[in-house]
């Protein structure tokens, strides 16, 4: 092998270490967290930097070119080192760091101003070396269960053969010292420095690697939580399009995957959700915030369906927003529970009708509706005459279905924008909505006692029964709903007190009374 020209092999060595040292900050500006690769730049940075002092050896002053450029060698590898340990979660060798540079430093100066002896500054130089790559490769042996395992091989296998050659290099320059100048060709430097320049873009690839096998495992990591969650994600671009679905979206909805990505995420919308919700996401995510909210949606069969959603931009970097991501949650069997709590909160479990508390509201809501439009609001009070006789003489299940039956029989003679509710054992309250006059109200009370006078079939018995109603209305008798219903119950007992199965208006006589009674409770 003809011996090349040692400074050209520099001028390589510096070339390679500079590329090398412009792909690992590359590298570590594309990392969004500490994972050693700053330290690997770094490193990187200090050997394409000695590359270049030893290079001009002979142009530049020795103390540059040697002690500096050696001490800068040593500095590096010890940043790569810091790197592996920071990659692999280990802690800081610290008498490396704080101990190698200032003896290695020392040693260069010493044999070189000192007492002259260019095999003892090769030994130093490469007793470093040694030591560091043998620091790194077990640093990554000794990660056994580490993910990026082979990886980490790879990498230990480059910087141990570069601390084995370095080892026989020092070991030689001891034993079989040579006086000739550095700068001189012969085999042995053209075979470390070529050895050198392998080492350097080998360690810089496999560093490389090294970090893409981990962000490659995570990736592969979140892309199979992705797909098998059994929440639906979808992930849209910056103008709303869709790019993905998991499988659990596409189950959920129906559509086939190619039927959703390109399209917008309105093709699943119901028309159910106020149009104020979706401008109020698209402010919150073009803010750059996270939005939580609930869609009612539809499914590709027609099928209604609610989800609670959180979508968030996706950022990089600098902040720009790239995508949105929605993690949307299936909650219409809760919904529906919610519902048939509400219902049960605000309706009586045996006839199903309205309690006080929701007809009430009802009220509360007629009188505003009819206030604005200069209607008329009645309240009729209804209590069933003789009912305690039918539980005495025919038990409980003949007046449930008795109730039941009433139940229906009042709903029938009313509209659906009137209320019939239950407020008590067989008390019952109904409330006409809009309505034109007093005759057609008379009408409506005359429909109801003669519902409540039919006979009721129970088994093979005949029930017979009536009702006494007492109506208040509005605006005439009473400006609000306690004041219309108090009136209401007293006009039933004056019936009552009259001979029931009857129905009577608040006489004027006892309005003040009982709106008097009103403001003390």
């Amino acid at each position: 092998m003809p011996d090349l020209d040692i400074r050209t092999l520099l001028v390589i060595t510096a070339l390679v270490s500079i590329g090398s040292a412009i792909a690992l900050i590359s590298l570590w500006r594309s990392q969004s967290r500490c994972n050693g690769a700053g330290f690997w730049a770094a490193g990187m940075s200090c050997i394409a930097v000695a590359s270049v002092l030893i290079s001009g050896r002979g142009s530049i002053n020795d103390f540059i070119s040697i002690v500096v450029a050696n001490s800068l060698y040593v500095v590096g590898f010890l940043l790569v080192l810091r790197g592996i340990r920071v990659f692999a979660g280990r802690p800081p060798l610290l008498y490396f760091d704080f101990a190698l540079p200032p003896i290695t430093a020392a040693l260069f100066y010493y044999f070189n101003y000192v007492e002259q002896n260019i095999n003892i500054r090769i030994a130093v130089l490469s007793s470093a070396f040694m030591f560091t790559c043998l620091a790194i490769v077990v640093t990554l042996l000794r990660e056994k269960t580490a993910p990026w395992r082979s990886a980490g091989f790879s990498v230990a296998t480059v910087f141990g053969l570069f601390g084995i050659s370095h080892g026989v290099r020092g070991t030689i320059a001891l034993l079989s010292p040579f006086e000739t100048s550095f700068m001189e060709p012969s085999l042995s430097s053209s075979l470390v420095f070529l050895g050198g320049i392998f080492i350097l873009g080998g360690s810089a690839i496999t560093l490389i690697l090294l970090t893409y096998a981990v962000l490659e495992l995570e990736l592969q990591i979140i892309s199979l939580a992705v797909s098998q969650s059994a929440s639906s994600i979808v992930i849209t671009d910056t103008n709303g399009f869709i790019k993905y679905v998991n499988p659990a979206c596409i189950k959920k909805t129906g559509y086939l995957q190619e039927e959703l990505i390109g399209e917008n995420p309105r093709v699943l919308r119901s028309g159910e959700t106020n149009p104020e919700e979706y401008a109020t996401l698209w402010k919150t995510l073009s803010m750059g915030k996270t939005w939580r909210g609930e869609f009612h949606n539809r499914k590709k069969n027609g099928e209604l369906f609610w989800e609670i959603a959180s979508i968030a931009p996706v950022k990089k970097k600098n902040g720009t927003i790239t995508h949105y991501v929605a993690m949307k949650e299936d909650i219409t069997a809760l919904k529906n529970a919610e519902e048939r709590i509400l219902h049960m909160a605000n309706h009586d479990a045996l006839t199903g009708l309205p309690t006080r508390r929701l007809a009430m509201d009802r009220l509360q809501r007629s009188l505003a509706n009819a206030k604005r439009n200069k209607t008329m609001v009645a309240v009729l009070f209804v209590d069933l005459d003789a009912f305690k006789r039918v539980n005495d003489t025919l038990g409980h299940d003949a007046g449930d279905h008795v109730l039941k039956e009433t139940a229906t029989r009042l709903c029938s003679c009313v509209r659906e924008i009137d209320t019939v509710a239950r407020v008590g054992g067989d008390e019952f309250w109904v409330v006409l909505t809009n309505m034109p006059n007093k005759k057609r109200i008379i009408t409506i009370a005359e429909k109801l006692l003669k519902a409540a006078a039919a006979p009721y079939k129970f088994n093979s018995d005949e029930i017979n029964i009536g009702a006494s109603i007492g109506i208040a209305l509005y605006p005439d008798h009473s400006p609000t709903p306690q004041g219309l219903v108090n009136l209401a119950d007293q006009a039933m007992y004056e019936i009552k007190r009259k001979g029931k199965n009857n129905y009577a208006f608040t006489e004027t006589i006892k309005i003040a009374n009982v709106q008097s009674l009103d403001i003390k409770i």
